[in-house]
């Protein structure tokens, strides 16, 4: 049985070979990257930048030129396909020395919420698909404890100050709850300017919380200004 299980996994292995999520090039392992897509997405780094009232904002990977594709197939194409890509990649930043910090100081996570209407219409919250696993794996929890209070148009698009704009007071906790003394880490599949997080630090302060992390799967950071 056990030649025969090797037979069958070499015969697939054979016809369809592993291919790297980003530039399809012929890997080891299935859902790996190509040492140069690794080489050219991995970016493990912290904000140079004030994103205040959030403390620490972390990356994993460099958005544009980075896993922009992967997320936006799973974002806008609702392609499941690509989670399995995006998870390995949390898995091989597991041991990032920032990482680690960041998660050992935190008492549990907080997603960025969808609107009701917008979570219908794509069936998942694509930032908890992409955290949640991961997460549970550290034995930190990623609680739902804010809500979206009104829908918003596509931010892709917008400025800096068009996206403050927007999403002011757009954010509320869903339920009164006291987070006095709390360490809180809002997980985002992007971090662009940093105004969709900030709106969620802000209710999170007023919830009493004493710090508050960022950790984005992906971002540019000060690469864009607007």
């Amino acid at each position: 049985m056990k030649f025969l299980r090797q037979l069958w996994e070499g015969i697939i292995f054979f016809l369809f070979p592993p291919r790297c999520p980003v530039c399809r090039q012929i890997v080891d392992e299935r859902y790996q990257m190509c040492i140069d897509c690794e080489k050219k997405i991995m970016r493990l780094d912290v904000a140079q930048d004030n994103y205040e009232p959030i403390d620490k904002v972390l990356r994993v990977t460099k958005y544009r030129e980075g896993s922009r594709e992967l997320l936006r197939r799973l974002k806008f194409d609702n392609d499941l396909n690509v989670l399995p890509a995006l998870k390995k990649i949390l898995d091989d930043s597991i041991n990032n020395e920032e990482i680690v910090k960041m998660l050992n100081a935190t008492d549990f996570a907080v997603p960025v919420p969808l609107h009701q209407d917008r979570l219908k219409e794509r069936g998942f919250n694509q930032t908890e698909e992409i955290f949640g696993t991961w997460l549970a794996k550290k034995n930190l929890q990623l609680r739902n404890i804010l809500t979206r209070t009104r829908a918003t148009e596509k931010l892709y698009s917008l400025g800096r100050t068009e996206r403050e704009k927007v999403l002011r007071n757009a954010f509320a906790p869903i339920e009164n709850e006291n987070l006095s003394g709390k360490k809180v880490l809002i997980v985002d599949d992007i971090f662009t300017t940093g105004t969709t997080c900030k709106e969620c630090a802000k209710v999170l302060k007023q919830m009493g919380a004493e710090k508050i992390f960022v950790l984005a799967f992906a971002s540019d950071f000060g690469e864009r200004k607007n």
